[in-house]
């Protein structure tokens, strides 16, 4: 077992911002080499590199806003891969729980801009799906996990450098730099305490997944659900080589202060630094926290568009839908979950909405949707229940069906699989034009599993790991 915890006693608080208004790739290039210089960042040997990939479909429909930019992700590999020491540069990234990798990489241009990065000359230029290889034991040794199995190329490598793109999210506010390392985690260790616990898990996997180099995507960042953004023009390119001053940063620019991101403050309570964005160095086109400001109204207005989907409630008003929505506590305290199944929900109705319009709530079946504990009685006057998640419960009358996903946490593509039409509203995962592709990449995620016996791998894990608790 390889122990990677990198030290973070002496953090680099600097911030490097540079104005970058359009997806020019040699403009971006040139930024980053000149990033790498002023920071101090010199990358030898092997460089893993992890972009933001959440999702990704044809035509950018569901949000081109969702991951980091081509051309962005093309100019950060061509200067790691032009640097002098380095020998090789890998690119790895795990997309949402159930869906493959490959499928989002070809969707999102990854596979054509790694191609057009090769003909470039300099180390060799690979790309992979964590999803697909074999894994390395580490340790981690935090609240949440104790070890982890990090992806063989990650853990091998001698240097990460990180591409995160610029976002609202759904629960935690905002996506960055930190919360960049759920994609670290294959889909059995990434649904893992993705609950109430979500942000003491983010904040363990810093332990491991602490990049040497962060290139932040702000040129286009995304409002709205992280998964199907919409996008605002905020011309940034943002570089440092400490995450948590990288996002404090990004958080700043997208309206919000520390005590507006959950996982941000888990990490500062857990000791990491800088605590506070006025420790933060700012250097570049924007120097001082009066700038970012200044700079952050090209984001507003905080308007309907800014927080689409964050209060589903709401968001079923808005389209005149007969789907109701209850969201119960799940904590003793009463509580509620800020996590896990209510995410799976928002990022399920924004799909939804994207794929089938406005109109389609309008007209569909009633339903009842319920996620947590209710103590209220909730008639359902003749419609269909669901209660999403293993901890869900309510007193419910005059239902004409009663449906259970009892898992902890429901995603996105659970609900999709159980809901199916059953709403009245078409649902994008069963699209004919979604079907074919989707099949088609399992198919070969499944065989490039056997061929770099992953497979094998997580057998041997799991007998195991059923042998130790017998003992």
């Amino acid at each position: 077992m390889k122990a990677l915890k990198r030290s973070t006693s002496k953090p680099d608080t600097r911030v490097l911002i540079r104005r970058c208004e359009e997806y020019d790739e040699k403009a971006i290039q040139d930024i980053v080499r000149q990033g790498m210089k002023d920071l101090g960042y010199e990358p030898s040997g092997r460089v893993f590199v992890k972009p933001n990939v959440v999702y990704a479909t044809k035509n950018g429909k569901y949000g081109s806003t969702a991951f980091t930019h081509p051309a962005l992700v093309g100019a950060s590999l061509r200067a790691l891969a032009g640097a002098p020491q380095v020998t090789r540069v890998d690119m790895g990234e795990k997309t949402a729980i159930g869906y493959p990798t490959r499928l989002t990489y070809r969707y999102a241009g990854y596979y054509d801009l790694v191609r057009r990065a090769r003909k470039k000359g300099g180390a060799k230029i690979g790309i992979f799906c964590i999803d697909e290889e074999r894994r390395d034991r580490v340790f981690v040794g935090g609240a949440v996990h104790d070890t982890l199995r990090l992806s063989r190329r990650m853990a091998r490598a001698d240097s990460m450098v990180y591409l995160p793109k610029l976002k609202c999210h759904c629960v935690s506010s905002m996506t960055g730099a930190v919360k960049l390392n759920i994609g670290i985690c294959s889909d059995d260790e990434r649904s893992i305490r993705h609950d109430f616990l979500l942000n003491h898990k983010i904040t363990d996997l810093l332990s491991v997944g602490y990049p040497d180099f962060i290139v932040m995507d702000a040129i286009d960042v995304g409002v709205g659900t992280e998964a199907v953004p919409s996008p605002r023009r905020l011309g940034l390119v943002i570089m440092g080589r400490n995450p948590l001053a990288v996002d404090l940063v990004g958080a700043r620019l997208l309206g919000f202060n520390l005590e507006d991101v959950p996982y941000l403050q888990e990490t500062v309570a857990r000791g990491y630094a800088p605590g506070r964005l006025k420790d933060v160095t700012i250097m570049g086109d924007l120097k001082s926290i009066a700038d970012l400001d200044r700079h952050a109204r090209r984001v507003q207005p905080y308007d309907d568009e800014f927080y689409n989907w964050h209060d589903v409630e709401k968001e079923l008003k808005r389209l005149q839908s007969p789907i109701r929505f209850h969201w119960g506590y799940t904590k003793p305290d009463k509580s509620r979950c800020m996590t896990g199944c209510i995410m799976a929900v928002k990022m399920y109705f924004a799909f939804t909405e994207r794929f089938a319009g406005s109109d389609a709530f309008r007209k569909g079946k009633p339903a009842v949707l319920v996620v947590g504990r209710v103590d209220e009685t909730i008639d359902a006057k003749g419609a269909q229940v669901f209660m999403l998640g293993s901890c869900s419960r309510a007193k419910i009358v005059n239902a004409k069906k009663i449906i259970r996903i009892d898992s902890c946490t429901t995603t996105a593509v659970e609900m999709t699989e159980v809901i199916r039409g059953r709403l009245g509203i078409r649902t994008p995962l069963y699209a004919p034009s979604q079907i074919g592709p989707l099949a088609g990449a399992m198919l070969v995620a499944s065989i490039m599993k056997l061929i770099n016996l992953r497979y094998f791998q997580d057998i041997g894990h799991f007998i195991k790991r059923g042998l130790l608790k017998r003992i």
